[in-house]
């Protein structure tokens, strides 16, 4: 929490979504919300000049999910998927998925996460059933039936 963007390369989107995605966790909304402004800041100027760049797009969207602007988080999330899909490149496409059912389960839109989050788990990706069942950003899940089936999978 003591770090500063010069940790993070100078690069002030990752030092802000980083911070906020910390205190989001740590249940401090005030201070998340605050980085997650920063991060959104930097990010956009980034867009401006690169707007194809679809991981800064979802981490733009994610920084949006986290200050409670769901409309528009969903809307750049799903964009940045469109930009780079898994079935164009699974490595990153499949992370940028993963980062959209960050996105929807923070603006509340559990089965469109779920829909991701299955869609994940048949492909040659990193999640699993146990992965998923110790995940906090995944949390807000837990009392959807959906995501216990999943979760009790081996």
């Amino acid at each position: 929490l003591r770090l500063t963007p010069s940790a993070f390369d100078g690069d002030r989107g990752t030092w802000g979504i980083v911070l906020a995605q910390t205190y989001f966790l740590r249940g401090d909304r005030e201070r998340a919300r605050i980085y997650a402004d920063s991060a959104r800041i930097a990010y956009e100027q980034l867009l401006a000049t690169i707007p194809n760049d679809a991981q800064r797009r979802a981490f733009y969207a994610l920084a949006l999910a986290l200050m409670g602007r769901k409309a528009e988080a969903e809307a750049e999330g799903e964009r940045a998927v469109t930009l780079l899909p898994a079935s164009q490149d699974n490595y990153i496409g499949s992370y940028l998925q993963h980062q959209l059912a960050r996105i929807y389960a923070l603006t509340g839109k559990q089965d469109k996460a779920m829909d991701q989050l299955e869609s994940l788990l048949k492909m040659n990706y990193y999640l699993s059933p146990a992965w998923l069942r110790i995940d906090p950003n995944f949390a807000p899940l837990k009392s959807n039936p959906r995501f216990e089936r999943l979760i009790a999978a081996k």
